[in-house]
This record gives C-alpha cells, sequence and structure tokens, in this order.
C-alpha cells in the first residue's frame, strides 16, 4: 500500500503524472501566440505539449561539456565523503561484531546480492537504454521498469531470505539476514532513480546517497553505543533504507514523468534483453560473492573477517567508475544510434580517464597496503594486507568492466555475455576450491583477479568487435608509466619511514604532474570530446 502511495498511483492504475520543469532550464519559446478563440484547442495542446519533458534525446543530446564535467565532478566528490563515512561506519561494525561477526554480516549481504542479482534482470541500464533512445516514450520505458520492480520483489525477498536462512551459522545471524532480505522490497523506490540519470541530474542522486550515508551512519553510532548486536545493525540498515527509498520515490516524481497503464506491451522487450542480462548478472554476482561464502565455509570466520575488510574497500572504490558511467552512458546510448564516430570517441575517452583513476590505485596499495587496513581497521586486521593488493588489481578490470558492460546492454550482446559470465563462474568456483584449503582468503583474492581479468578481456573483444573499433593504446601506456612513477617515489618515501598520511599527500604530487609531463592531462581534448550541437527538439 505505501508504494501505491508513495508513487501517487490512483485507485484505477492510472498514470503517475507529477513532473515539474526542471529549474534553471528553460523551455524553448515555441508555443504560438492564439490569434482568434477557433485557435484555442490547438493552442492548449501545443501548450501541453511544451511541457512535456524535454527527455532522453533532448538530455542525451543537448548537454554541454561544463554540465558534463560538474555532473562526474559532483559525483566523485559526493562519492568520496560517502567514501569517508563508509569507512568510518565499517570500522564501527568491525569494532563492534568483532572479526568473526563481521565475517557473518559480510556473508549475509553476499547471499543476498546473489539471489538478488537474479531479480535485477539489468532491468535499470535496460531502460535507461530505451529512453535515452526513445525520447518520445520516456515515461513509459520507465513505467516499465516501475510495474516489473513491483511485480519481482517480493519473491525475490522470500527467496533472498530461504537463501540466508541455509547458510547463516547462527540463530542470530539468520534473524539478521531475513531482516536485511525485507530491504527487497524497496527495489522498486529505489529504481525511479533512473530519472536522474536521464535528466543527467546525478547530483539530486548523491544528495540523496549522502543523506542515507548520514543517517545510517547515526544508525550504526546508536547500534555500537547501546552495544547490540547484529540484529539491531541489520533492522537499522532496513529502517535507513526505507527512507531513502521513500525520498527517491518523492524526488524523482517531481522531476521526471512515469506512465504506468499500458506499459505491459514493453516488458517483452525489456525482457528480450533483461533475461539474458539477468542471467548473466546471477553468475558474476555469484562468482564475485562466492569467494567470500567460501572462505567462510572452508577457512573459517577469522579469515572470512580479513577478506571481508579487504572486499568492503574494494566496494567502496568503486564510486570511480560508477561515477564516470552513471554520466555517460545515456549518452554513449544516444550517441551509438546516431552518432558513431562520437560513441567511438566517448568510448576511447571514458576507458582512458578510467585508466587514470585505476592504475594509480593498484600502485599505492601495492606499497601501502599494510598502513591501509590498520589504519582503517586496527592492528588485529593487519593480516588483510596480504590479500589487498590482488583486490587493487581486480579494481583495474572491474573499472574496464564497467565500460564494457554498459556497451553489452546497448549492443544487445547478452546472450553471448552469459557464456562468458558462465566460464568465469566455473573457473572461479574450481580454483577456489583447490587452493582455499591449503592458501585460505590470499588464494582468494588472486583467483578474484583472474576471473575479472577472463571476463573483462572476452566481453571488451566482443564489444570492440560489433562497435567496428580499434582502440588507440598510446595514452594507456603514458598513463600506466605515471602510475609507476608514483609507486616507485612513493616506495622509497615509505621504506624512509614516512607515515601514512604522508604518503597520502605525496602520491597525487607526483602522479598527477608525471600524467601532465607524458601529455595525457588534456583538458581541451576533453572539452572538444564532449562538446555538440545542440539538438532541435521535434515541434
Amino acid at each position: 500500500m505505501w508504494v501505491r502511495q508513495a508513487l501517487g498511483v490512483g485507485r484505477a492504475g492510472a498514470r503517475v503524472s507529477r513532473w515539474a520543469p526542471s529549474r534553471g532550464r528553460s523551455t524553448p519559446a515555441r508555443i504560438p501566440v492564439p490569434g482568434c478563440v477557433t485557435a484555442g484547442s490547438q493552442y492548449h495542446r501545443h501548450v501541453r505539449e511544451q511541457r512535456q519533458p524535454r527527455q532522453g534525446r533532448a538530455i542525451a543530446a543537448e548537454v554541454g561539456p561544463r554540465r558534463v564535467a560538474a555532473d562526474i565532478s559532483v559525483q566523485l566528490l559526493a562519492r568520496v565523503l560517502n567514501l569517508i563515512i563508509g569507512i568510518f561506519v565499517t570500522l564501527l561494525i568491525v569494532r563492534g561484531l568483532g572479526t568473526a561477526g563481521f565475517g557473518m554480516w559480510s556473508a549475509i549481504f553476499a547471499v543476498g546480492q546473489i539471489v538478488n542479482s537474479l531479480g535485477e534482470l539489468g532491468l535499470n541500464e535496460i531502460a535507461v537504454s530505451r529512453a535515452a533512445g526513445d525520447p518520445e516514450r520516456e515515461a513509459d520505458w520507465v513505467g516499465a521498469l516501475l510495474s516489473m520492480r513491483l511485480l519481482i520483489c517480493v519473491p525475490m525477498a522470500i527467496l533472498s531470505a530461504i537463501a540466508i536462512l541455509i547458510v547463516a551459522p547462527t540463530a542470530e545471524a539468520r534473524l539478521a539476514g531475513v531482516i536485511i532480505a525485507l530491504s527487497t522490497l524497496l527495489g522498486p523506490a529505489t529504481a525511479l532513480a533512473v530519472i536522474f540519470q536521464l535528466r543527467v541530474r546525478n547530483d539530486v542522486r548523491m544528495a540523496i546517497m549522502t543523506f542515507n550515508s548520514v543517517v545510517w551512519g547515526a544508525g550504526v553510532v546508536a547500534v555500537t553505543v547501546l552495544s547490540g548486536g547484529i540484529v539491531a545493525f541489520a533492522m537499522a540498515f532496513v529502517a535507513t533504507y526505507a527512507i531513502t527509498g521513500m525520498l527517491t520515490a518523492a524526488l524523482a516524481l517531481r522531476m521526471g514523468e512515469v506512465h504506468m497503464r499500458g506499459t505491459r506491451r514493453l516488458w517483452r522487450s525489456m525482457l528480450r534483453v533483461g533475461i539474458p542480462a539477468g542471467i548473466g548478472g546471477l553468475l558474476i554476482t555469484l562468482y564475485v560473492k562466492l569467494d567470500q561464502i567460501l572462505v567462510l565455509e572452508i577457512a573459517g570466520t577469522r579469515q572470512a573477517g580479513l577478506y571481508g575488510a579487504d572486499y568492503r574497500l574494494l566496494e567502496q572504490i568503486q564510486f570511480i567508475p560508477t561515477a564516470v558511467m552513471t554520466t555517460l552512458f545515456p549518452m554513449i546510448a544516444y550517441a551509438y544510434r546516431s552518432r558513431m564516430t562520437q560513441a567511438h570517441s566517448m568510448l576511447q575517452s571514458a576507458g582512458e580517464y578510467l585508466a587514470m583513476a585505476s592504475l594509480p590505485v593498484l600502485a599505492f596499495t601495492i606499497v601501502a597496503s599494510r598502513p591501509i587496513v590498520t589504519v582503517l581497521f586496527g592492528a588485529k586486521f593487519a593480516g588483510a594486507a596480504a590479500a589487498l593488493p590482488m583486490l587493487a588489481g581486480a579494481f583495474v578490470s572491474i573499472s574496464f568492466g564497467y565500460l564494457v558492460g554498459h556497451m553489452v546492454v546497448v549492443l544487445e550482446l547478452q546472450r553471448r555475455f552469459v557464456l562468458f559470465a558462465a566460464i568465469a563462474l566455473v573457473l572461479n568456483a574450481s580454483l577456489n576450491l583447490a587452493f582455499i584449503p591449503e592458501f585460505g582468503f590470499v588464494a582468494a583474492a588472486w583467483i578474484t583477479v583472474v576471473t575479472e581479468l577472463t571476463v573483462m578481456l572476452l566481453s571488451m573483444r566482443m564489444v570492440l568487435r560489433k562497435m567496428r573499433m580499434r582502440p588507440r593504446l598510446g595514452r594507456l601506456w603514458r598513463v600506466s608509466l605515471a602510475a609507476c612513477a608514483m609507486g616507485l617515489v612513493t616506495w622509497l618515501a615509505h621504506g624512509e619511514g614516512v607515515p601514512f598520511a604522508a604518503l597520502l599527500a605525496v602520491a597525487p604530487l607526483v602522479y598527477l604532474p608525471c600524467l601532465s609531463v607524458l601529455g595525457v592531462l588534456r583538458v581541451d581534448e576533453l572539452k572538444r570530446l564532449l562538446a555538440r550541437e545542440r539538438a532541435t527538439p521535434a515541434a
């Protein structure tokens, strides 16, 4: 019931219609002046048409370089802030639950994400891709997304609860897992965040994310102060997620229109891509989360806690590729259907900038893995440093994986992608079962690198062949050289006993000048890439 009320759907299932024009964005002055009474109906009809949001095509085609740069910058700044809050929250949970308790907490989320990935079906990305390429029916595509989310959220919540009950090792962990599984019911509300993406208004999305982090952090502090256990943390998590979901729905419906009626005709088109994408997503989530579960079951709660801390850092740092692709994905989807040369340029540039962001993370982590984990999680987690550099290497592959993964949806290559994901799952499971018993979580980290690299290379080859594109590698080699130089200087400073906080300052002070000297950072080229003629909206 609360979903219907929050989304404004009437008793007869009428469409949601709450769009309000975005502030700061003027409507073209193309409304004819009514000259006589007989023209009134035509005039008002034209007014209604002009009040409709300038949807997918207008946004994707018309945003300029300043808007794109500002959108990505806001995301990066907000995600850095959320990363800091997230690390603080994780630290409190780790110290509140202990190493073994945090291992169970991580395993519960891993199981839930595996099950929920079956119901994801890549629907958000499919809706964004379709709406960007079919702007006149944007509200219908978003409505189809919402109706499908409402349909599948209940069975997914039940399946998630059952899976957690099977895996969780204690009664308290099982109760916490069932509570967390209830958050799946809020998926339809949070799915409306695609409207922010289509409007290139990810600043709103980041504001909601920051609000979520602050509320969740306050909940964790309260539970920690009151000496609550894993069940209390789970209740705080679901309460926070519910508040954020309702806020997302309310703000999204003020910015965009959602048509619920008659959208079933679009389900087939979305499911044609979504079912294979969902299978592929499930396989990916399986091999991503399977190692955490196997470490818990085979190596014990102590190693699961160490590996869970490393994996939490890997998940948090993924804000970088997420920010880049959240902004560029609708634009690339539009460019692919109308301006192939521009799509090639945007893919090339996105890959280069993802390399600029991920390679220095790898270099720094190789040098300073032990200070990272001891500063963040305490001395008892020092053993986690053994696996952190390997997961940083996986982060490089994951960053490129974000790019090719989004293109799989645009190019509708999901069927072949399922094959690649199945190969990766078999590879990951067999290697983990073979090596975790002897080498523990360090083996799981190495296997993660091998698995991610395998999927990324196979998928990239498929995407590039479909796009008939040959990437230019010159700048990528120069980025690698700059990252190596930064790593060398940081290693020398670390060897001289420079404290961790100073190492964090040394790294960018070396890396950014190296990028400039090597001719990698060229702002003028980025502006030329993103600049485009403003498309004229249809009359």
